[in-house]
């Protein structure tokens, strides 16, 4: 067990020294941060879940019968707390999807957990390709928007923008083009 989580298991967690409460949600954020921002992909959000995760640890630490499994139970928590959350607002804006997305979340995230380098380095190349993205002409960006986050289907696209289905691809594709560009460019990627 890590030198600071141990004390998830005092039994007053808030008693201990504020310092060391400080030690403990330090070290929680370092161990979580990486899974919780990929499932988010959004910095404010994951700041929110990571904190309802940590006090939701705290109360629930009673539960853990093996503490050397910590950092896993840790992970398996919050991982859970950002999935409710991803449910809940899908749910209110009436856009519930199946499970799927989040049985792909989860078997990716199962498969094998990344080094931390390659943690690091895919953050920062989800930060690029942000910031390619709004680099973009606004037909290009509009475009990208409506297909990733809203999920919409060219026939859709095309009949909200009032163009043909085969505008809509052309566009989708130099979008595209002009980020891959920008990847191959900066991060030699192929």
């Amino acid at each position: 067990m890590s030198s600071h989580l141990h004390n998830l298991f005092a039994a007053e967690f808030d008693s201990l020294p504020a310092t060391t409460q400080q030690d403990v949600y330090q070290e929680f954020y370092h161990l979580v941060y990486p899974m919780v921002r990929f499932i988010m992909k959004d910095h404010g959000a994951t700041e929110d879940i990571i904190q309802e995760a940590f006090l939701r640890a705290i109360r629930k630490a009673s539960q853990l019968q093996e503490q050397e499994k910590v950092a896993s139970w840790l992970k398996t928590l919050t991982r859970n707390v950002a999935f409710n959350y991803l449910r809940k607002w899908r749910k209110s804006r009436g856009e519930l999807d199946s499970d799927e997305v989040f049985e792909s979340i989860e078997a990716a995230l199962s498969v094998h957990e990344m080094p931390i380098e390659q943690e690091v380095e895919t953050k920062m190349m989800e930060e690029a390709i942000t910031r390619y993205i709004h680099q973009l002409k606004p037909e290009y960006r509009q475009i990208l928007e409506m297909r990733l986050v809203h999920h919409l289907s060219y026939k859709e696209m095309a009949a909200t923008l009032n163009v043909k289905e085969g505008m809509i691809r052309h566009k989708l594709h130099r979008a595209r083009e002009e980020i891959k560009n920008k990847l191959q460019k900066e991060w030699n990627i192929t």
